[in-house]
């Protein structure tokens, strides 16, 4: 699902699980998966999300956040360094 528009952005170490690649995975319950945020209350999590892994670094763990801070910026072809 997500190969295709990382080879087309020039993004070549994302978008497949296999060694040597980020891995970006969200483990999710698809009978249960529901959206919780409100307009209200934006920052709610959904339910049914099991665990999120982020550039390989367990960050969500049965719904608890693990407190890592895995992410990074991912800049595309198109990143002019003039405007950073």
């Amino acid at each position: 699902m997500t190969s295709w528009p990382a080879t087309r952005m020039g993004i070549n170490d994302r978008g497949t699980l296999k060694k040597g690649m980020w891995a970006d995975v969200v483990v999710f319950d698809y009978n249960t998966i529901e959206d919780t945020a409100t307009y209200k209350d934006p920052y709610l999590y959904p339910k049914g999300i099991d665990y999120v892994i982020v550039n390989g670094v367990l960050t969500i763990n049965h719904t608890i956040h693990t407190q890592a801070k895995a992410g990074k910026i991912i800049w595309g072809k198109g990143k002019s360094y003039d405007a950073v």
